[in-house]
């Protein structure tokens, strides 16, 4: 199981966003993914969880090491994407809720949360307190998407001096990959990941993300980027970064999505027609109308 934290110092750089796309991409392409909402703003867990609910990350950090498992694993909610799941934040999310700072992974550990998924993903809000802390010290990587600004680069810099400092004396070194986000191509942008590439190099992913109003249309209406807008700019960049990060076949992921997003097309389009024409009738095997649903009408057209 791989653990990623997505942590930034600065705000504004499309954490959540970042989170939710990759954490989709992974589970539309057959991986089993946790999203954890490690932020009191909770916009993962209104996009993923469809809400907040009383059995939240809160109340994991709120318990002994031993309750904390448990709870975590009775928190946790499956979403309307096969194989992603989500354990969801809520506004009163703050540093006071943590006593431990290693609880999230003993947490972990401690039910055993490999023998359920392949990836954590870890969405948090802005800087390095005690609650990002927790993140940082459960993930084996960090990835870090920035702007291309003067004031998003000197973050990265922030950010790096204080985890370097928190860990110090702790063995744990992470493996960080820092992703160049709401790309648009100007010359001042170019400058500043030149920039950006000459400070970190190969940590600095070689795919840019484009900026795109797709994201905040799939963000309003909760929809998923690869299969309400698998053709668009912004789902093409999204599947090569996602090539680049985790070592994917490239074909393997395309038939995957592919496959996904028309199964659940079709799925939509089933349940809006007998949401028309009413509750199925049983037919005469015993099947009902739902069973011979025409195969013509399960064309999928983009």
């Amino acid at each position: 199981m791989r653990t990623i934290a997505v942590v930034n110092y600065k705000g504004g750089v499309g954490k959540t966003v970042f989170s939710i796309c990759i954490a989709q991409a992974l589970a539309i392409t057959g991986y089993r993914v946790l999203t954890i909402d490690n932020d009191c703003q909770h916009n993962l867990s209104l996009v993923l969880g469809e809400g907040t609910f009383p059995r939240d990350i809160r109340a994991v950090y709120q318990n002994s090491v031993g309750n904390a498992g448990m709870m975590m694993l009775q928190a946790i909610r499956e979403t309307r994407l096969r194989n992603l799941h989500v354990l969801t934040s809520n506004a009163e999310l703050c540093n006071a809720d943590v006593k431990d700072p290693q609880i999230l992974r003993k947490a972990m550990s401690y039910c055993s949360l490999s023998r359920f998924y392949d990836y954590v993903i870890i969405d948090n809000h802005p800087g390095l307190d005690v609650l990002q802390e927790t993140a940082v010290d459960a993930a084996d990587e960090l990835f870090i998407p920035t702007e291309l600004s003067h004031f998003a680069l000197s973050g990265i810099n922030e950010l790096n001096g204080l985890i370097a400092s928190r860990f110090r004396n702790r063995d744990k070194k992470h493996l960080i990959r820092i992703i160049p986000n709401f790309y648009k191509g100007t010359k001042r942008q170019d400058a500043y990941l030149e920039q950006l590439r000459a400070e970190y190099g190969k940590c600095v992913t070689a795919t840019t993300l484009p900026y795109d109003s797709v994201f905040e249309a799939c963000m309003k209406d909760r929809k998923t980027l690869f299969i309400n807008h698998l053709f668009s700019k912004a789902a093409a960049y999204y599947l090569k970064l996602i090539h680049e990060l985790f070592d994917l076949s490239e074909e393997e992921t395309w038939e995957h999505v592919q496959k996904t997003r028309k199964e659940a097309i079709t799925n939509t389009a089933r349940e809006h027609y007998y949401e028309t024409l009413g509750k199925p009738k049983v037919t005469s095997d015993g099947g009902t109308e739902e069973d011979q649903f025409p195969d013509e009408m399960m064309s999928v057209e983009d």
